[in-house]
């Protein structure tokens, strides 16, 4: 018995932090649609994977004015909005359109960056005339260089949800050790929360491209996190209560304003002491993303569900 309540504390923090997870991980979405990180380090990553960051040959615009590029986004290169750029390009499709562009000879007025012109080299030596292996090999280079610009993008997102995790932690008051603390001290909040726990783990998460799910999910677990009696909020504070007893001090405006002020530092010090810890480590749990907790959460929800081992009887 004690062991399942301590397997059933760990589904329902898990699933705590899935859900808080969740909500940052919605927040970064919506970052993400406004200032599209996502086609600016592919922008650069291209630009780098072709030796030529600074883009001094023009090759870059005419890669992605190319037929098999353009095709992904709207206008033409240089574009009027950075935003407007593709957050995606295939590897067939970039192998494609450099293989139209750099023609042996290459065409007049085309310029080959030097990262791209000693690759060309040893392609073509290896494909010996094969234009399927030539094209497999510029799919791979393409495809070596993105695995690069992957990482730009998940050690940015993983400070972004470190950032968001902290000011959402502390927004909502989502202290995890006070949260461990209930769940492991409230059966009927743990059964409910395992329970819960268990529907959730049977669902996808929401494609992170699609927006509209992304913001129906999120409506979702707030309404969750919400309804689960889940200690997470603020009720009046104590700087706030500290706050009002001194302006019902006797004195003049300013001693009761700098009694006001004196309360609510020293509260606001109490609060710090008391929630840090269990921020920082909300953030923390937070910064690891939802993935990462799903995928926990259905390891122990399979765990929790296997069939009990019966002892022999005879």
């Amino acid at each position: 018995m004690f062991g399942s309540n301590i397997l059933e504390v760990v589904i329902g923090m898990i699933f705590a932090f899935l859900l808080l997870s969740m909500v940052c991980s919605a927040v970064n979405e919506f970052i993400e649609a406004l200032i599209k990180n996502r086609a600016k380090d592919l922008e650069r990553g291209i630009g780098e994977l072709l030796g030529d960051p600074a883009n001094t040959t023009n090759f870059i615009d005419k890669l992605y004015n190319h037929g098999m590029v353009n095709s992904l986004f709207k206008g033409s290169y240089p574009p009027d909005n950075k935003s407007d750029l593709p957050s995606y390009i295939p590897a067939q499709n970039f192998a494609l359109a450099v293989m139209d562009l750099v023609k042996n000879p290459p065409p007049a007025g085309i310029t080959l960056p030097p990262n791209l012109a000693m690759a060309l080299r040893n392609f073509q030596a290896q494909a010996k005339g094969d234009a399927a292996t030539f094209q497999a090999g510029l799919e791979d280079w393409y495809n070596t260089g993105m695995d690069r610009v992957s990482g730009w993008y998940k050690r940015r997102t993983q400070w972004i949800l470190v950032a968001l995790g902290l000011i959402v932690a502390i927004a909502v008051n989502a202290d995890a050790v006070n949260i461990a603390r209930a769940i492991a001290n409230d059966a009927s909040l743990r059964q409910a929360l395992v329970a819960t726990a268990q529907a959730r783990a049977g669902q996808p998460l929401p494609p992170g491209g699609n927006s509209k799910a992304v913001e129906e999910q999120f409506h979702e677990d707030l309404k969750s996190l919400n309804g689960l009696g889940l200690p997470i909020g603020w009720e009046l504070s104590q700087a706030a209560k500290a706050s009002s007893a001194a302006t019902g001090d006797q004195g003049d405006w300013w001693q009761r304003t700098l009694k006001s002020a004196q309360a609510a530092a020293i509260a606001v010090v109490e609060i710090l002491e008391e929630h840090s810890l269990g921020w920082i480590l909300t953030a923390v749990a937070i910064s690891m993303g939802a993935p990462f907790w799903f995928d926990l959460l259905n390891k122990f929800v399979a765990v929790r569900s296997s069939p009990k081992p019966q002892n022999d009887q005879s």
